[in-house]
């Protein structure tokens, strides 16, 4: 995927976005050590998510609700957000999991 610079973009979504309800945002499976399972994650396509030191920031699938940004220039809705995310509250797990292959 090839990212471009955010300025460059015409359209800016701006007020409480959330970034689960945007296409950009990926869930994905992270291996746990050297085992067969895994933990579920999830990160920012367009790689908005940047900590201090410029790493991309993943963040753990139970707490994806909480992620929010004041405006994105790549935010892209996947359909009503109150009802996704009121949905998304009730169906998350409430701490981490761990899954088998």
């Amino acid at each position: 995927m090839e990212f471009t610079d955010p300025s460059e973009k015409e359209e800016t979504f701006t007020g409480k976005i959330y970034c689960a309800n945007c296409s950009h945002c990926v869930l994905f499976k992270q291996q746990v050590g050297q085992t067969t399972s895994y933990v579920l994650r999830v990160r920012c396509n367009m790689g908005m998510w940047k900590k201090q030191s410029g790493e991309e920031k993943i963040y753990k699938y139970f707490t994806i609700v909480r992620r929010t940004m004041d405006s994105c220039c790549y935010y892209d809705a996947m359909g009503d957000e109150k009802n996704f995310i009121k949905e998304l509250r009730r169906n998350l797990p409430i701490r981490d999991e761990i899954y088998s292959y």
